[in-house]
C-alpha cells in the first residue's frame, strides 16, 4: 500500500502545482486583457471628446464677437423694436454620452473638459434666458447689456474648448491619431 500512495500523493501535488500555474497565467492574461480594453476605452473616448469640441472650435472661430456686438449696437440704434435672437447650440453628443463614464480618463483631462461643458452650459443658460418672451420686454440698454455677456460667456467658452483639446491632445491623441481612426473605420 505504501508503494500505492506514494504516486498518487506526488500526481495529486503536481496537478495542484499545475492548476494553480494555470489559474495565475488566466489571471494575468485577464488582467492584461481588462488593461488594454480600459486603456483602448480612454483613447476613444479622447478622441471623440476631441473632435466634438475641434467641431464646436470651428464654429467659434467663425465669429468676431467684437463686430457681432457692434453690429448689433447698430441695430438696438437704428431699429425701433429690433431684439436680438439667439440660436440654440447643438446638442454634446459625445459629451452627453460618455458624461457617466468620465472618472475613468487622465485626471489631466478631466478639469479641463468639465470646465469646458460647464461654460458651454453657461452659454446655453444664458440663451435660454434671452429666448424667453420676458427678455424682449426689457430696455434696449438692459437687452444690450445681456446680449454683451453673453458674448462675453462665448470668449470665455473659446478658451476653455483650446485649454480642453489642448489637455486632450497632450495625453498622447493627436488629429492624426483620429484620422487613422477615421481612416480604418471606413475600410472596415
Amino acid at each position: 500500500m505504501e508503494v500505492w500512495v506514494g504516486p498518487v500523493i506526488v500526481a495529486a501535488f503536481i496537478s495542484s502545482i499545475i492548476g494553480a500555474a494555470g489559474w495565475f497565467v488566466t489571471y494575468r492574461l485577464t488582467i492584461s486583457l481588462d488593461d488594454r480594453r480600459r486603456k483602448e476605452k480612454i483613447r476613444d473616448f479622447q478622441i471623440a471628446l476631441r473632435a466634438e469640441i475641434r467641431s464646436e472650435l470651428k464654429n467659434l472661430e467663425r465669429f468676431d464677437l467684437d463686430r457681432v456686438l457692434a453690429d448689433v449696437e447698430t441695430r438696438y440704434r437704428e431699429e425701433e423694436g429690433f431684439s436680438v435672437a439667439v440660436p440654440r447650440l447643438a446638442k454634446h453628443v459625445v459629451f452627453d454620452a460618455i458624461a457617466k463614464e468620465i472618472h475613468i480618463l487622465p485626471e489631466g483631462v478631466i478639469d479641463p473638459v468639465v470646465l469646458y461643458v460647464r461654460q458651454r452650459q453657461v452659454v446655453e443658460s444664458m440663451a435660454q434666458d434671452m429666448r424667453d418672451d420676458t427678455f424682449r420686454t426689457l430696455s434696449k440698454d438692459r437687452q444690450l447689456a445681456m446680449y454683451s455677456d453673453y458674448l462675453g460667456l462665448w470668449k470665455s467658452w473659446k478658451q476653455l474648448a483650446y485649454d480642453a483639446e489642448r489637455a486632450l491632445g497632450s495625453q498622447g491623441i493627436n488629429s492624426s491619431d483620429a484620422d487613422l481612426s477615421d481612416r480604418q473605420s471606413a475600410s472596415e
